[in-house]
């Protein structure tokens, strides 16, 4: 396959997934708004989002206050936010455009459709009442995307630079959003346990969509934050996992590797942050320090990108 193809279809997947991470965490905002505030805790729960997004500077470059409705409008369509919903459709709407012929028919219509119904909720004016029905269309949609991929795309190398894109993009937003959970929701040690801090952890598992797969793995016992870490770090069960999407990394790059004969360093730094990860326990991860240990894997899962973008996209070997 052609480096630039592999480019586009490897970006392509990860906006589409970076619109569902989006859109999910203005559903963790929107959740934790509904709730009175409290004396204890973050209160300022929609500046937080845009923390974990990156994109706090860019915001307050465009804006002067930090407004719930002004967010919630930069996160979705704002043009000057290349980060926004309506830009990562855009982009991997344009990124497949360019490779039409190595997706299915089906797939390109899928997109192609949620590029013009995001142009049709751009064009109405914006009224931060219909903020749950747009964040559920947007995850309907990227659902819908991947369904269409899953069942008819031909599962070659184009198919693994897809998924690449995809688990890239979840493994770094699940640590972003438990990092926002933990470090910058509530920041004082002296929360940990209260009612308060188990309700945002409920919260952050149904933005995810992890809430009853929760449950029926840990029954009715109480939403804790070491729980949570086995649950969302370190399960090989939960899909929204880091682990499960590091391990889908690791296989695709695995059939990359088999596929064209050569190993590479973003395969085997990826069979070492893989390793650690299954060597690890919540308890261990408490003791270094969630906030350092999900910071150290986002570097880590960074400098593989930079590797995998430099063999497959630059053609350079490592």
């Amino acid at each position: 396959m052609l480096s630039r193809t592999a480019e586009n279809l490897y970006w392509s997947a990860r906006y589409i997934e970076r619109a569902d991470s989006i859109a999910r965490l203005l559903e963790v905002a929107y959740r934790i708004h509904l709730i009175p505030n409290t004396s204890e805790g973050y209160l300022n729960e929609w500046e937080s989002i845009l923390s974990a997004s990156g994109i706090k500077d860019e915001y307050l470059n465009n804006y002067n206050t930090i407004s719930k409705n002004k967010i919630e409008y930069f996160l979705l369509f704002d043009p000057n936010n290349n980060s926004s919903v309506k830009s990562c459709i855009e982009n991997a709407r344009n990124n497949l455009k360019m490779v039409r012929t190595a997706v299915t028919l089906e797939v390109w219509n899928t997109i192609n459709t949620w590029y013009h119904e995001i142009e049709s909720h751009d064009k109405k004016k914006y009224d931060s009442r219909n903020l749950p029905q747009i964040l559920d269309w947007i995850k309907k949609h990227v659902n819908l995307i991947k369904g269409t991929i899953n069942n008819t795309q031909l599962m070659n190398d184009g198919f693994d630079f897809i998924y690449l894109g995809i688990f890239y993009e979840r493994a770094d937003f699940t640590a972003r959003i438990i990092d926002v959970k933990y470090y910058i929701l509530l920041p004082s040690s002296s929360y940990i346990g209260t009612q308060v801090d188990n309700f945002q952890w409920s919260m952050m598992l149904r933005s995810v969509s992890a809430y009853r797969g929760f449950k029926w793995a840990y029954g009715n016992t109480q939403i804790d934050y070491t729980k949570i870490i086995d649950f969302l770090i370190l399960s090989d069960l939960c899909p929204r996992s880091i682990f499960y999407a590091v391990n889908k990394i690791r296989h695709h790059l695995n059939r990359l590797t088999t596929f064209y004969k050569s190993d590479n360093s973003a395969h085997r730094k990826m069979i070492t942050i893989h390793k650690g990860l299954s060597n690890s326990t919540s308890e261990q991860i408490i003791e270094f320090g969630l906030h350092e240990f999900l910071t150290k894997l986002i570097d880590d899962m960074s400098t593989t990108y930079s590797d995998l973008e430099e063999i497959y996209f630059l053609g350079i070997d490592k």
